[in-house]
């Protein structure tokens, strides 16, 4: 009779990745990524400004506070709030320090829940998507925790996730994309990844269900806060000028230092023919030569953004190789291109492409995915330099050189970061299609 065969031994890197997937491990990374911010925080208030405008603004402090933002984009601060403000003062600064203390434990109780699925779904497929979350944590700094933008963020990254667990999970997925859409205005261009087949009848459940739920949230606020409301974010967006952080301003802001550097001005002195000052859209924006025109270019590319999203739309509809994966592929470079030809770009911006580049790890084992992974980390790393280290340096006039050249490397890698994420985009629909006209898998 012969022996039975022994179980093979697990290889080393196999060993490596039960141990870097080990809870314990995985938890104790999550506490360190997030004790860092949050000592931050703690320590020096860092960060706090914007929460503390979201409470008056909820608070009925400041009218005029909040009304950039969507209505349903406040949910969360509003209830943190409510909670905060309960058998309170609504406008005593106790309250004002409970809603700062409850909106970071918020953020941080998300990105729990997020990182808690990452491990689950990758049990047997290797650490990375987690861990990439918890670096990116890490590396983000308090922006991380002290702004809204991470609601919408992982909204998108369910919307992903659902809609790689197949056709039983649509209807949820395009919910989830029409709430983060109503939270953050920037998640509709994704409604164009929609778009599969012209025949087929899972394209149209996903079209009308992301526009019906559209409409429930849009009745929802009117019936709410009025039209003035739903609108007034729009209008918002319409008169701001050239955010001091975004892509566009980086050649100014870089003149104005190099031009101070060059001519031995001090920083924060005058004597460059651009300035940078806080205007009323509530964010620094730089003006002078080259900054009306610049903005022009913006525009133009913006719209080409969205032409590009509706002309990938068509293509589905039309050639029927819409995939799940081809459609995530598709969002992120979306997400890339909306961020890259916008004339503002804030530092919490990247919570927008860091969660639903983890839901990709989890999907695919493409060497440009890893690539994706490793820049959007190398941009938030760079990000905590621009805000909060070097932030004040780089908002006065002119600014200090070491900052500008801090936005121009952030600035740079999110350019590539753009450009790789287009590349998958393209490998993902060359990959759907296999041949012209013949489609390897249709959804």
């Amino acid at each position: 009779m012969t022996p039975p065969t022994p179980p093979a031994r697990p290889t080393r890197a196999a060993r490596r990745r039960r141990a870097w997937s080990h809870p314990v491990v995985v938890a104790v990374g999550w506490v360190i990524a997030h004790l860092a911010p949050v000592s931050w925080i703690a320590a020096a208030g860092t960060s706090t400004g914007d929460v503390r405008y979201y409470f008056q603004g909820l608070a009925g402090l400041d009218p005029s506070a909040m009304t950039e933002y969507p209505e349903v984009g406040t949910w969360p601060a509003r209830l943190v709030e409510r909670i905060a403000t309960v058998g309170g003062q609504r406008t005593d600064a106790a309250s004002e320090d409970a809603f700062v203390v409850g909106f970071v434990a918020l953020s941080v109780l998300v990105s729990g829940i997020f990182t808690w699925y990452l491990w689950r779904a990758a049990r047997h497929g290797g650490p990375w998507p987690v861990w990439f979350w918890i670096l990116f944590a890490g590396l983000s700094g308090p922006i991380f925790l002290t702004r809204l933008d991470i609601f919408p963020g992982l909204l998108v990254a369910g919307f992903a996730a659902l809609l790689l667990g197949g056709s039983r999970w649509a209807r949820v997925a395009t919910a989830l994309l029409a709430v983060a859409t109503m939270m953050k205005l920037w998640p509709g261009v994704l409604g164009a990844t929609l778009v599969g087949g012209a025949r087929r009848t899972a394209t149209w459940v996903r079209v009308c269900w992301f526009f019906a739920s559209l409409v429930v949230l849009c009745l929802v606020v009117v019936l709410a806060g009025g039209m003035d409301r739903l609108l007034s974010p729009l209008t918002y967006q319409g008169d701001r000028g050239l955010q001091v952080e975004s892509i566009a301003a980086t050649p100014w802001v870089f003149a104005a230092a190099l031009h101070a550097a060059v001519a031995g001005g001090a920083p924060g002195a005058d004597g460059t023919p651009w300035s940078i000052s806080y205007a009323s859209s509530k964010s620094y924006e730089i003006v002078g030569p080259g900054v009306d025109v610049t903005l022009t270019v913006t525009t133009v590319l913006t719209a080409a953004a969205i032409v590009a999203a509706v002309v990938w739309a068509v293509r589905r509809l039309l050639r029927d190789d819409w995939t799940p994966v081809g459609a995530v592929a598709f969002s992120m470079a979306l997400i890339m291109l909306v961020i890259v030809t916008n004339k503002v770009f804030s530092p919490q911006y990247l919570a927008w492409i860091a969660p639903v580049t983890a839901v990709a790890l989890l999907v695919s084992h493409d060497r440009t995915v890893r690539v994706i992974a490793a820049l959007v980390l190398t941009a938030a790393a760079l990000t905590t330099l621009v805000y909060p280290v070097f932030y004040d340096w780089l908002v006065v006039t002119p600014p200090y050189l070491v900052a500008a050249v801090a936005l121009v490397l952030r600035n740079v890698t999110v350019v590539v970061l753009a450009v790789t994420c287009v590349r998958w985009a393209r490998e993902a629909g060359a990959r759907a299609t296999g041949s012209p006209g013949r489609p390897r898998r249709r959804c």
